[in-house]
């Protein structure tokens, strides 16, 4: 994916969390008590900051083992070993140290595990949203108007 496909795909996420953030916070005031609006601000925004923020670490975590368990066993010693198992970025930095035929091979290896492993963790990140998509839509009375609007 080349960059104007991945500023594409980042602009339509900026806009799909604007919109769902925005409709989150209008229903959560709508649904506050008067005296508890101030209390239930709170709440949205702690676990908006606590959900990006843990969100962001677990998919690491997933992406980081799934690519330390793609890569095969490397003909690598010491720490030049270490780094590649680190990071894509750090691997870079070795292959370009071996250069050659060596280099490349290294890193295409490097990018294939790399691929294999965010492909799934995007895959979560989508089927997250989605899940809690659902859930708001089986949990939100039906009856709830957060513009204040009579039915």
């Amino acid at each position: 994916m080349g960059y104007p496909a991945f500023g594409v795909a980042l602009t339509v996420l900026g806009l799909g969390v604007a919109v769902a953030t925005t409709v989150a916070s209008v229903t959560l005031m709508d649904a506050a008590p008067t005296d508890d609006v101030g209390g239930a601000a709170a709440i949205e925004e702690t676990c908006y900051e606590l959900g990006a923020a843990m969100g962001v670490a677990i998919l690491d975590r997933l992406a980081t083992a799934l690519y330390t368990a793609d890569l095969p066993s490397l003909d690598l010693t010491g720490p030049g070993a270490d780094k590649v198992r680190d990071s894509v970025g750090e691997a870079a930095h070795v292959a370009d140290e071996i250069g050659g035929s060596a280099g490349k091979a290294l890193l295409d290896t490097v990018s294939y595990a790399y691929s294999t492993a965010v492909t799934p963790a995007f895959l979560v990140a989508v089927g997250l949203p989605l899940a809690a998509a659902a859930m708001v839509w089986a949990w939100i009375p039906r009856d709830l108007c957060p513009t204040g609007n009579a039915h």
